[in-house]
């Protein structure tokens, strides 16, 4: 194996240094967010969960990666009233935060529905959000530009070019860049496929098809835009599975796409539109067809509806049946004042004309007037969530018992009776680009949790480490509770982080850093499965904690394996040069000291946000941070290959010391020999007279390291340099306080729940 370093990082200029105060607590703190962090009663939840649906390996033999997989996440009300759970499929450039809140902090159709008593299943879809992007194989990536957003989404009456778009007013604030309702909308904006190997809607039905096959019981599908295609394709793949379908402004139009400022069809070749009348991809239709090109079509003289519309593409009579669609009720919105309006129609027309029975609603027939196409982020969204609810109750036959809804036992739900609540924010972010091609980046999705008894004053943030998401410290791969529940159930506000161009957070495709993922052999060598896998330090026999009992524990065919590797994401080249700021400005929004829980390559990005906001950290907690601190290592052989020319002591970026460094040049160290030879490097340390950190000045810090780990080779330099540095890290090896057999990622393994009692243990003792 390759010897393992530390992350690279970018570095960048910091301010001039400043002197830390030690941190002194003023009244009785809180951990309760601020005010200016929306979150939202989950009184109406019993249980919640996440999990991945689909996916499968792609690459040739040793660099097989886990792709094509969609993270769900599940809500279990507290009164279950409906037999069939809702199934969320976003549109392009979004996720599931569609569902969960407003840009202008109001609670999302999921808390709308958790009251109407409805299990709900919220996807990301593949190579999006929280669900991996394999670079290299799944396709281009494009982003939105905030000028898009603007005409098409946001501020149509003021930037759109369709006709109706004067007739938009329901996004809430201006819509317009530097609203901050706006730029808060435009964080949440993510990075999609612009084409590969398998078309977006192809993974998602693969992954969602697998979704269903994992709930078992029928289902409604909710769709949006991009999402609608995907819906009728899980639709005619198990028919029997659908109860009914309320699809939002879905993609369209049949056969051709139109130029909506002309209100006319597009020319020239491909035509750009559903060339299987309802979807680009193959779907059932009776008599059968091989090819869309058997599909006979004629385009309507004139519309036969007044308005800004098109004509219709339209079957040539006899039409062709999509058979596996005829018996699932359908309710198509359009909107008022959205560019969809042109079109929608015809997609409706397509669908009845081939036997599917589909109300199409104008909404501002039914009272809903002045929507766009985000209609469930707008003004009058819960208004809209009640004509749905309506709509089922009235067009769904509830014939089956309500708990049929419940999720099966192989989809983990934990109980939600100690959170009090919940909510999002992303930190930091800014417009990178030309004027008129901003894109919105370098913004952080977060998740918060309040608990129903604050006992602790700090809340802990968890930064993750490469190739991770905040989801790690929610579930383990073999469905247990994860570390969050844990500190809830304990009275910790918490907060869980994506890092700045990964999971929920947006990459910038030609702006952001190289893309890279880890294999599957590169996961099994250094963390799940090193005996097997041929893992080469010193340690690894010593590893005993994976949560397997499968013949191929910790490795590929393990289920528990294959379950973990579905969560490993792409990660950027300049990670902390990203994080770095957006941490930063996590803290600040959230105001009051925090206990900083980092992993791996959150140590280093926590080290360097502590650095700036010393007097907003109570304590930290280093798990196995990135290092070693001076030298590279060769962990196979326990020895150094070089020195690190850029390291600044903890990471290679600038931090204050006092007397202040120039550059990383001017730090003077020699090598202390190792105390455990064999299994640990020696060290280095500064020369006398030493400088220390500034903002570190009687921090309180607890590091980690496993007993089976590669880290081992090199954990202890960190706190060496620490303590000699000012602060106070306390270094502990897990096997001499009784915690044995652990790896890097001792958060999923199975004694998981030793390890947090450890930290919560230490915490309570030493962060008052």
């Amino acid at each position: 194996m390759a010897s393992l370093m530390m992350a690279g990082f970018v570095v960048i200029v910091t301010s001039v240094m400043v002197t830390a105060q030690p941190f002194k607590a003023t009244k009785s703190p809180t951990g309760a967010p601020p005010t200016t962090i929306p979150t939202f009663s989950t009184s109406d939840l019993s249980r919640t969960g996440i999990f991945y649906a689909g996916g499968k390996y792609v690459g040739e033999p040793g660099k097989e990666v886990m792709g094509g997989s969609a993270y769900v996440e599940v809500w279990v009300p507290r009164q279950i009233k409906h037999p069939y759970p809702i199934i969320y499929i976003h549109g392009a450039g979004q996720t599931a935060t569609d569902w969960l809140q407003t840009p202008d902090g109001r609670p999302g159709w999921a808390y709308y529905f958790a009251k109407l008593g409805y299990v709900q299943y919220m996807v990301d879809s593949p190579a999006r959000g929280r669900s991996p992007y394999v670079p290299d194989h799944d396709g281009n990536l494009n982003i939105r530009t905030a000028a898009n957003l603007e005409a098409t989404f946001t501020a149509s009456a003021k930037k759109g070019d369709f006709p109706r778009a004067h007739l938009h007013n329901q996004f809430p604030g201006t819509g317009l860049m530097g609203d901050p309702i706006f730029d808060d909308f435009a964080k949440t904006q993510v990075q999609f496929l612009g084409g590969g190997p398998a078309s977006q809607d192809e993974l998602s039905r693969d992954a969602f098809v697998a979704l269903l096959d994992m709930i078992k019981s029928p289902v409604i599908i909710l769709s949006h835009s991009q999402g609608g295609t995907v819906g009728w394709l899980m639709a005619d793949a198990r028919p029997s599975q659908v109860k009914g379908i309320v699809t939002v402004e879905p993609a369209a139009p049949p056969i051709k796409s139109v130029d909506t400022a002309k209100v006319a069809y597009n020319t020239g070749r491909g035509g750009g539109g559903l060339s299987w009348g309802v979807t680009s991809s193959p779907i059932t239709y009776d008599p059968p067809i091989k090819s869309p090109s058997e599909l006979q079509v004629a385009v309507e003289e004139k519309p036969d509806i007044p308005g800004d519309v098109v004509p219709c593409y339209v079957q040539k009579e006899p039409a062709r049946k999509l058979v596996n669609l005829e018996n699932i009720p359908v309710v198509y919105l359009s909107a008022e004042g959205g560019y969809h309006r042109e079109f929608d129609h015809c997609l409706a027309k397509w669908l009845n004309q081939a036997g599917v029975k589909t109300q199409f609603v104008r909404m501002e027939g039914a009272g809903l007037h002045g929507n766009g196409h985000e209609m469930m982020l707008e003004k009058n969204s819960d208004e809209i969530a009640k004509f749905i609810g309506g709509w089922m109750e009235k067009n769904i036959p509830q014939k089956d018992k309500a708990n049929m809804a419940m999720p099966p036992s192989t989809i983990p739900t934990f109980s939600t009776e100690n959170i009090a609540r919940q909510g999002f924010l992303y930190a930091g972010g800014k417009y990178v680009g030309g004027p008129g091609k901003e894109v919105m980046g370098e913004t952080m999705y977060t998740e918060v949790w309040v608990p129903k008894q604050q006992r602790h004053p700090y809340p802990v943030v968890f930064f993750h480490g490469n190739g991770q998401t905040g989801a790690v410290w929610r579930q383990t791969p073999d469905g247990r509770p994860g570390w969050a529940y844990y500190l809830i159930d304990h009275g910790y506000t918490v907060y869980m982080v994506d890092y700045p161009a990964r999971g929920r957070s947006p990459y910038v495709p030609g702006v952001d850093g190289k893309l890279g993922i880890r294999t599957a052999l590169q996961l099994e060598q250094i963390w799940t499965g090193p005996v097997p896998s041929r893992g080469d330090f010193p340690r690894m026999k010593l590893y005993t904690q994976w949560p397997s009992d499968s013949p191929k524990k910790g490795t590929m065919g393990d289920p528990v394996f294959d379950n973990f590797a579905k969560g490993q994401m792409q990660f950027v080249s300049n990670q902390a040069e990203l994080a770095v700021p957006a941490g930063i400005a996590l803290l600040d929004k959230i105001g009051k000291p925090v206990i900083l829980l980092t992993h791996s390559q959150g140590g280093g990005i926590g080290f360097n946000v502590a650095d700036e906001r010393p007097n907003l950290i109570a304590g930290m907690v280093a798990i196995e941070p990135g290092g070693p601190q001076i030298g590279t290592v060769d962990t196979a052989k326990v020895a150094y290959t070089r020195q690190n020319s850029d390291s600044w002591g903890l990471t290679p970026m600038p931090m204050k010391y006092d007397p202040p460094f120039a550059s990383p040049s001017d730090i003077k160290v020699h090598l202390e020999p190792s105390e455990r030879s064999g299994d640990e490097v020696g060290c280095y340390m500064q020369d006398q007279p030493v400088h220390k950190l500034a903002s570190y000045q009687n921090m309180h810090i607890l590091s980690i390291s496993a007993e089976g780990t590669y880290h081992r080779v090199f954990d202890v330099c960190i706190p060496k340099w620490l303590n000699q540095a000012g602060a106070k890290d306390d270094f502990v090896r897990l096997e001499d306080v009784g915690i044995h057999g652990n790896m890097h990622e001792m958060f999923l393994d199975r004694n998981s729940d030793e390890v947090i009692k450890f930290i919560d243990g230490w915490v309570g003792k030493n962060v008052k």
